[in-house]
């Protein structure tokens, strides 16, 4: 699309969106004045979210400012009285006109007049009130600064445009919602801790089967955690993609919707890496054993989630682009419990700084954070150091070049084989640092690579 065209399309969307008198026309405007000059409670919750440059007409931007001026300095709504004050003031000083005197009044009259007993409707709807009018002013912004760029030549500051529209979309993204009340909820507390204490519980609301019961009842949510991330850490071919494949399969084969990024391994190899692990085919004979492979997969597919895989150039993918999968994914109605990136330390940072450990850290604080916001399980790996690659046994300090990452990740388990056990193909999965429980847990595991199965039996755990 040319860039005319493009001025000319958010142009008309723009036009659109004020000629639209629903859901939030003149009426929905009154009402959310109302609440701002009349109710104090409701500039305690929604303060931070009305801006006067959201009204359409000019008495009820003048009237707002007046309002939250007022709150700032008295943390209380105006009476009518100060208002009153306020306007005189404001004719006195110059700063209203006496000209605008009559629309002030009809305002304030159909403010006054208002009931405010739609109190919770408008609550729920002022973020989204707030949102759109936001959208509306920045997509005015853009259109000015598209034409400019077209007048004058002047590259157009995409950054700056990307940074608006995600300021729009944060407006009242830290609203309280609905909190947990603590004593409330003793009661299915209880009952979740019975359940488990009776061997009859598996993993929890909050949590996604490993696929191996020895290995749930070791986390402490009997899985892995929702919104929370979890590191598989080794040395350089000890198995963190493997790893990362069996537990996005084993996932996947639970019922869940899994997004796996790959930013090492193409897209191609890592579907001949699940077609072999999950037909329990080697590697070297899928070619030969394709109509088999085929009949075990197509079985298998009614009973699983989405997979979904996306490769990207190493060192390119931004926890920013991440996002941006995401969405794509949900308007389309796809929600994903579990997202695995291979691997978090040859991502890029949002914003690269001349720091690589405040880089580093940004990775894997943006790899958490969308965690959260999705509520869903994130899953990466992370090198070992050298002194680590050599040890028996990595431990947390054995991160290689940034222990934020130990910091941040809530569950860090090493990857550790001698040379006997890389030939027995056993392997150690020491639990190396944990922010919800016990740490320095050890399962010795039986592998079985050729089939890219990172885990196969659990043969005890120390």
């Amino acid at each position: 699309m040319s860039s005319a065209a493009l001025i000319s399309a958010i142009g008309t969307a723009t036009a659109a969106a004020s000629a639209d008198p629903s859901p939030f026309g003149s009426e929905f405007e009154i009402k959310v004045v109302s609440h701002v000059l009349r109710d104090t409670t409701f500039m305690q919750q929604c303060d931070d979210l009305v801006s006067k440059d959201y009204f359409s007409d000019a008495a009820s931007r003048f009237l707002v400012s007046l309002a939250k001026n007022h709150y700032k300095k008295y943390e209380s709504a105006p009476s009518l009285r100060s208002m009153t004050s306020y306007i005189q003031s404001a004719v006195k000083t110059g700063r209203l006109k006496k000209a605008s005197i009559p629309d002030i009044k009809a305002v304030l009259k159909e403010v006054y007049d208002e009931p405010l007993s739609d109190y919770n409707y408008v609550v729920e709807r002022v973020t989204t009130f707030a949102r759109h009018r936001a959208l509306q002013a920045a997509l005015e912004k853009v259109v000015e600064d598209m034409e400019r760029s077209e007048s004058t030549g002047i590259e157009l500051d995409y950054g700056a445009i990307e940074q608006t529209m995600q300021n729009v979309m944060m407006i009242g993204a830290n609203d309280a919602g609905s909190g947990y009340d603590y004593f409330a909820n003793i009661e299915s507390r209880t009952e979740a801790r019975e359940d488990k204490a009776a061997g009859a519980a598996g993993p929890g609301v909050n949590a996604i089967t490993t696929g191996y019961s020895a290995l749930d009842s070791l986390l402490y949510h009997g899985g892995w955690g929702r919104r929370e991330l979890y590191v598989f850490m080794g040395a350089p071919k000890s198995g963190k993609s493997t790893a990362l494949g069996q537990f996005s399969i084993n996932a996947c084969q639970a019922g869940h919707d899994v997004l796996y990024v790959t930013l090492e391994v193409s897209d191609l190899v890592m579907s001949d890496r699940m077609d072999a692990n999950m037909s329990s085919v080697p590697m070297a004979e899928l070619t030969d054993r394709s109509g088999e492979i085929k009949k075990e997969i197509d079985k298998l597919a009614g009973k699983c989630g989405k997979f979904m895989i996306h490769q990207y150039p190493t060192g390119s993918f931004t926890c920013k682009d991440l996002s941006r999968l995401i969405e794509h994914y949900r308007s389309r109605g796809v929600t994903f419990d579990v997202i695995a990136v291979d691997y978090g330390d040859i991502m890029a940072p949002d914003f690269r700084t001349s720091d690589p450990i405040e880089n580093s850290k940004s990775i894997y604080v943006g790899l958490r954070a969308i965690a959260q916001k999705y509520d869903a399980v994130m899953l990466t790996a992370t090198q070992t150091n050298r002194e680590g690659a050599r040890s028996s046994v990595a431990t947390m300090t054995d991160v290689a070049e940034d222990f934020n990452k130990i910091r941040i990740a809530d569950l860090v388990i090493s990857i550790n084989k001698t040379e006997e056990e890389r030939a027995n193909q056993e392997a150690r999965l020491y639990f190396a640092a944990s922010r919800n429980q016990r740490s320095d847990i050890c399962l010795r595991v039986k592998q079985d690579l050729e089939r890219m199965q990172f885990l196969n039996k659990v043969l005890d755990v120390t």
